[in-house]
């Protein structure tokens, strides 16, 4: 499966550790967009309801082959008692988050990036593999907030929709860049970022199949 993320704003680098502050709003840019998506996709709206499966063999080694047979309104009829939902949102704290790629699913993704900034394109790879911190502050917004963040810099949503459940679940990335031309745009820390996400089964079944699309 395949999509698009866009974020157009400023977006400073800040040294070894992105700002929570920061990080919280972009997250909140990229939760509208991963809504809409749950929302009009035909391979999620197809997830929700393969991905329920039997809880005392979820709770075992391995998670059944075979959670359903036919597909079922998980609207009209959600996960029973002695059932999993793989898709559930994590809550904590009166606050829920619906990531998209995590360990439940036996996903992780890659992601192509086009990143677009006022300076003249280069590397935001630096030497000895160090990261750009403007890049580590794009993948922590990608991802669910870390815990010690989660109380003290809320999303303004109750139900907050991320990309990734951990920023470990990103298998691999390539950055293209390139210099932002809009006229309008004068502040330095101001970027254009597209991102491509793939998504990737590591272990194929009946919960995660429809992921095989595009």
């Amino acid at each position: 499966m395949r999509f698009h993320l866009v974020y157009s704003g400023r977006l400073s680098a800040s040294g070894n550790n992105a700002k929570p502050a920061a990080v919280a709003s972009i997250r909140d840019t990229f939760h509208a967009q991963l809504e809409e998506l749950w929302r009009v996709h035909r391979v999620l709206k197809r997830l929700r309801s393969t991905a329920i499966v039997p809880r005392k063999e979820f709770e075992g080694l391995a998670v059944a082959e075979t959670p359903f047979q036919v597909e079922r309104d998980v609207e009209a009829y959600p996960a029973r008692e002695d059932e999993v939902d793989l898709t559930a949102p994590i809550v904590d704290g009166g606050k829920s988050y619906v990531p998209l790629v995590r360990k439940s699913l036996d996903l992780n993704c890659s992601l192509s990036i086009q990143f677009l900034r006022q300076e003249d394109p280069g590397e935001l790879v630096l030497q000895g593999g160090d990261l750009d911190n403007r890049l580590k502050t794009l993948f922590d917004a990608l991802a669910i907030p870390k815990r010690e963040f989660r109380h003290e810099y809320p999303q303004q949503h109750d139900k907050t929709y991320c990309l990734l459940e951990s920023d470990s679940l990103i298998a691999n990335f390539d950055v293209s860049t390139g210099r932002l031309l809009f006229p309008q745009s004068t502040h330095p820390h101001e970027v254009h970022i597209v991102i491509e996400a793939h998504i990737h089964l590591l272990r194929v079944g009946p919960w995660n199949l429809p992921l095989l699309g595009d």
